[in-house]
C-alpha cells in the first residue's frame, strides 16, 4: 500500500471541497452552459451576489474556475472539463445509492 504525504492528502481534500457544497455543485451545472458573470449566476441560482462571489473566490483559489474579461464584465467558467466528468461520476454513484436505498425502504414497508 502506498501512503502519500499529508500535503498530498490535504490537496485532495481541498479539491473535494468542490463537491461538498450545494451552491458549488449548482455552479458546476450552470457552467455546463458556458461562462457567466456574477450577476448572471446570482439570477440563475437565486442567491446573493456576496454568496456567489465567496464561492467563486474559493474555486478560483483552488484553480477550478477561470476568468476572462469582455469590456467591464468578468466572466467565470470551468477551468477543466474533467471537473464536470468527476461531478457526473459522483452524481451517478449518489443516484444509484438512492435508488438502492429506496428499494430497501420500499421492501421493508408493510403492505
Amino acid at each position: 500500500m502506498t501512503i502519500r504525504s499529508m500535503k498530498a492528502y490535504e490537496m485532495h481534500a481541498d479539491f473535494c471541497k468542490l463537491f461538498s457544497n450545494p451552491i458549488r455543485l449548482a455552479l458546476l451545472d450552470v457552467f455546463r452552459e458556458g461562462d457567466k458573470t456574477v450577476t448572471q449566476l446570482q439570477k440563475l441560482l437565486h442567491i446573493s451576489q456576496s454568496t456567489v462571489s465567496q464561492h467563486l473566490a474559493m474555486l478560483r483559489r483552488l484553480g477550478m474556475v477561470k476568468t476572462h474579461k469582455e469590456g467591464r464584465k468578468v466572466y467565470y467558467g470551468i477551468s477543466d472539463e474533467r471537473l464536470l466528468k468527476a461531478y457526473d461520476l459522483v452524481d451517478q454513484i449518489v443516484r444509484e445509492r438512492r435508488t438502492a436505498e429506496a428499494k430497501i425502504l420500499q421492501a421493508s414497508t408493510p403492505q
